[in-house]
């Protein structure tokens, strides 16, 4: 069953990329909310990551592969790409930050000890 977990893992991940690439295209949000939904959804019941940064990461990633990619970004609403840049690096410095909590309040402990 871990190998299972591990595939649909990958395949959130997969998921969450197409979104963020969709996204980043100006694409209408009923093609890439779903697949975002799904990834996150997929992660969350498979039980991983078991850190939450690699999801933003994959966003940041795949929309700025998307901004760099053949295709130009709609030049009509440059906006949407912006957009998807800001929302993955939010989430992302939120998702360290949430991921560090732990860590930084076990080496506190062991200090004071």
């Amino acid at each position: 069953m871990p190998s299972a977990a591990r595939l649909v893992a990958v395949a959130a991940m997969l998921l969450v990329a197409a979104s963020a690439h969709l996204a980043a295209r100006s694409e209408p949000g009923g093609r890439w909310v779903p697949l975002l939904v799904v990834g996150i959804v997929g992660a969350i019941v498979t039980g991983s990551p078991t850190r939450l940064w690699p999801l933003p990461a994959i966003w940041l990633v795949a929309t700025l592969l998307a901004l760099t990619g053949d295709v130009p970004v709609d030049p009509v609403d440059p906006a949407y790409a912006m957009v998807a840049l800001a929302v993955g690096a939010v989430a992302l410095l939120a998702a360290i930050a949430v991921d560090l909590r732990p860590v930084l309040r076990a080496r506190r402990r062991r200090g004071a000890a």
